[in-house]
């Protein structure tokens, strides 16, 4: 077993170390080009710290084993010698306690509670760091299995003997309730249960869960230019004709071409956050690192909805549903069925080739509606969705491993679920929206997420304001007809999805 733990602490050591290059490659580029981390850097950099820490506590862990195991060996070694200097040749059942101190007594060095958060935690050098501290507490639980017994014939002897006085006849029962009896001492507050702490596993926190951002990561993705407000792209509204001959000498067609504009304007996402300096110097994680990462998930699901859903006012961009032009099918139906909904998604494909000229390239819908789908069942009680390649007829397709966003399966086109798709449309607000696009038509331009702390902002109440921005523009408008959204009652979620 000592050996086994020796090999895993080598190959976890080799782990981090791969793990610490790579860390070093992400901020490489970065740091020669003088610039922030990108949002993938930033979230690549952030992996590869948790994986790192993860690895570091798997460390601090086969250490301790490795302690222990070492150190147990060693008493088994010392109490062998000892049985064989005593000439006993049989093994001490449990440890004795005579006249030498208790581990734990209130006049002593050692901490019980000091010793549990180091062996708990696996940290702490104080009075022999977290190994000296687990050996401890193994002494005092042995301690303790001698102990206990004796207390509690101590206390029934002093209590029969409190009998002595009392009349000869009394009954069992009454002997048995001549003296006070206390509660057990449990883990009950105010019964010994303030000895038993709670163990706060804080870097293992619980995030609040956010809709990513799938559309806004399937459209073109550009690095937004710096020193401008607005991005404008120049459009043939009318082009040029050729035509056929009629006669040698006749004249040649001909068609002025004319132009227009697109214009997306450069817009802002930003939050901030006010924290008191007492919880930043006192926390025992970095809770800098927690708010912004909180900050940044929640930048991206702001980005998502931007990108389906922006009004195109008051500092917003103009989202898919909200930009003209774009193909419109309607599905009304008070109760949808999956067949009867199909040549919907036919229909929204088929609007693009037709007027692109060029295939639409993917479905996008709530969690919600995909996964009502997938509960169709036909005549024969069969699922309508079967998994993707299966040898009968699929109306649609279910890609193994289930997921809340992105890819899933198939309905004509490739099909990808995203949370930010709202559910309070129509004329009863509670519609949804499938979309169809081919998604490289639609532009997104993204700036570097830039964060920055100001400490002298709160300096007079001791709190630090934590910010975090980022610029971007979105098209939408570029080419209208490279998108078909799915409207009407059928696309209400059903009970229970």
């Amino acid at each position: 077993m000592r050996d086994h733990l020796r090999r895993r602490i080598e190959a976890l050591l080799e782990q981090r170390s791969q793990l610490k290059t790579d860390l070093d490659a992400v901020l490489a580029a970065p740091t020669a080009a003088g610039r922030d981390l990108t949002a993938d850097e930033q979230r690549t950099f952030a992996e590869k710290r948790d994986a790192i820490r993860a690895v570091d506590a798997d460390i601090d862990t086969a250490r301790g084993q490795l302690a222990d195991l070492e150190e147990e060996e060693k008493r088994a070694a010392a109490a062998a010698e000892l049985r064989a200097t005593l000439g006993t040749g049989r093994p001490t059942a449990s440890a004795q306690v005579t006249s030498e101190p208790v581990t734990y007594f209130r006049e002593g060095r050692h901490s019980y509670f000091l010793d549990l958060a180091r062996a708990e935690l696996g940290r702490g050098d104080g009075d022999g760091g977290h190994s000296a501290a687990r050996d401890r507490l193994k002494r005092h639980a042995q301690e303790l299995e001698v102990e206990l017994p004796k207390r509690l014939a101590r206390r029934d002897a002093a209590a029969h003997r409190a009998l002595l006085g009392i009349e000869d006849g009394i009954d069992d029962r009454a002997a048995e309730n001549a003296f006070e009896r206390r509660v057990a001492p449990n883990r009950t507050d105010g019964q010994g249960g303030y000895f038993v702490p709670p163990l706060w596993m804080i870097d293992q926190y619980v995030d609040l869960p956010r809709a990513g951002r799938t559309i806004a990561n399937a459209v073109r993705n550009m690095p937004l230019p710096g020193g401008t407000d607005s991005i404008s792209l120049p459009k043939v509204s009318t082009g040029a004709a050729t035509g056929v001959q009629t006669a040698d000498g006749a004249a040649v067609t001909s068609q002025d071409l004319t132009d227009t504009s697109v214009t997306a304007p450069v817009r802002t996402i930003a939050g901030q956050q006010d924290v008191a300096m007492q919880l930043l110097d006192q926390s025992p994680i970095s809770f800098d690192e927690v708010l912004f990462a909180d900050l940044l998930a929640d930048y991206n699901s702001k980005l998502d909805i931007q990108v389906v859903n922006g009004s195109g006012l008051a500092g917003q961009a103009k989202g898919i549903l909200n930009t003209s032009g774009i193909n419109s099918i309607t599905y009304t139906d008070a109760s949808p069925t999956l067949p009867e909904m199909w040549p919907a998604f036919a229909q929204s494909a088929s609007q693009i080739a037709t007027k692109r000229k060029l295939p639409a390239l993917a479905h996008f819908m709530t969690p919600a509606v995909w996964y009502w789908m997938i509960s169709q069942l036909d005549t024969n009680g069969r699922p309508l969705v079967q998994i993707d390649q299966a040898p009968a007829f699929n109306m649609a397709a279910l890609q193994t491993g289930a997921v809340a966003e992105g890819p899933v399966g198939r309905v004509v086109l490739p099909n990808l679920l995203d949370g930010n798709i709202p559910s309070n449309l129509g004329a009863g607000s509670n519609e949804t929206r499938i979309i169809t696009a081919r998604t490289s038509d639609l532009y997104l331009w993204e700036g570097t997420t830039r964060t920055r702390v100001l400490q002298e902002v709160l300096s007079g109440t001791l709190q630090v304001r934590f910010q975090l921005w980022a610029y971007f523009a979105f098209m939408a408008d570029r080419r209208p007809e490279s998108v078909s959204v799915i409207s009407g009652t059928g696309v209400i979620p059903q009970p229970g999805f």
